[in-house]
């Protein structure tokens, strides 16, 4: 569960990389998440490929991913790994279940709203949210067009340490993150759609017969 979490957001940035000077303190913080939530704010559904490379904290390839991506705000998300295996995690807000085809397991956790352990929360926009949970900073990436946020969580148990995202535009390009243990993640998007309606059946799970159930959900 923790990993597919980690999923959604990303890897560390490219050494030697400049970052655009900031303001010190939760004064900047917020400054920058307002410019963040600026660019998400119009943003209500989103469907999306997604391909993931991870590395280790050698830089070796460890996994290459082809999943799909649906969103809903404030809550609703679902990501669906397609190969080399299959897998799918969805949530309605609620709860989130976790689909094992090959073990045909099924796991149900209650669903956590805490942006430093679901970063996939940061898309729903929330400035003050945003700036609460993370120290912020940005930079331009030189064309005059693209824009890269760096984020590091204030909670010390987060499970990452650094997350970027890149916008072209509005249009989120590229997530990337790096977790504690140094291993490293990419996230890029192709075959985007905002703000299509999502039927609200793709973010419940219905459980196949047979299946082993884990329901780890409060009593």
């Amino acid at each position: 569960m923790i990993r597919i979490q980690l999923i959604l957001a990303c890897l560390l940035l490219a050494p030697g990389l400049l970052f655009g000077q900031q303001p010190s303190g939760l004064t900047a913080d917020l400054e920058v998440a307002q410019r963040l939530s600026a660019i998400l704010q119009d943003m209500h559904t989103l469907e999306a490929g997604v391909e993931q490379l991870t590395l280790d904290q050698n830089g070796r390839e460890v996994q290459v991913f082809q999943a799909r991506l649906k969103l809903s705000k404030p809550d609703h998300f679902s990501w669906q790994i397609l190969s080399p295996y299959e897998e799918l995690m969805t949530t309605n807000g609620e709860y989130i279940w976790r689909y094992e085809p090959d073990l045909e397991q099924v796991t149900i956790e209650t669903f956590s709203n805490d942006l430093s352990r679901t970063p996939v929360l940061l898309l729903n926009g929330d400035a003050q949210a945003i700036a609460d949970s993370y120290t912020i900073s940005a930079s331009d990436m030189g064309d005059g067009m693209r824009q890269r946020f760096i984020l590091h969580p204030k909670a010390p148990d987060s499970l990452f340490e650094r997350l970027s995202l890149t916008f072209a535009g509005t249009t989120l390009e590229e997530m990337q993150f790096e977790d504690s243990l140094g291993q490293k993640t990419s996230l890029s998007f192709s075959d985007m759609t905002m703000n299509a309606a999502i039927d609200e059946a793709a973010f419940i799970f219905s459980i196949p017969d047979g299946v082993e159930v884990m329901d780890n959900t409060d009593p």
